[in-house]
């Protein structure tokens, strides 16, 4: 009799079963489908964040590259301008040197003697 009562209830319990593992089965199926979608969309999120990164780094050395390129422009600017005014500086001195020399000697003798002048004079 038991034996004949476990045959009755596995029968009566198999089309339960079946029927109850197959909300189950399908929910398991939309759980790795559902897996594999997030999945692909990370690899998809992870593609575009290292594309965004590359586009970046481009765009950050370009921008590098013009200011470099500027930069560049203004140092040779200003050293040719350097080297023209270290010149021209150059060209008024000897020349102020020049005028003072020969003013120098123009004015010797004058000066000599208001020297002599002065220092023979003496004041009681």
């Amino acid at each position: 009799t038991s034996a004949l009562l476990r045959q009755i209830s596995l029968k009566a319990i198999e089309p339960m079963a079946s029927k109850s593992s197959k909300p189950i089965q399908t929910l398991v199926e939309a759980e790795k489908e559902a897996a594999v979608v997030v999945e692909k969309a990370r690899k998809n999120r992870d593609a575009r964040l290292k594309q965004a990164a590359a586009e970046a780094e481009a765009e950050i050395n370009e921008y590098r590259a013009q200011k470099e390129a500027q930069y560049q422009a203004e140092v040779e600017k200003y050293k040719g301008s350097a080297g023209d005014v270290s010149k021209k500086i150059d060209e008024d001195t000897e020349k102020m040197i020049k005028a003072t020399s020969e003013s120098a000697t123009q004015n010797k003798q004058i000066i000599v003697d208001l020297l002599i002048k002065y220092v023979s004079e003496v004041d009681a």
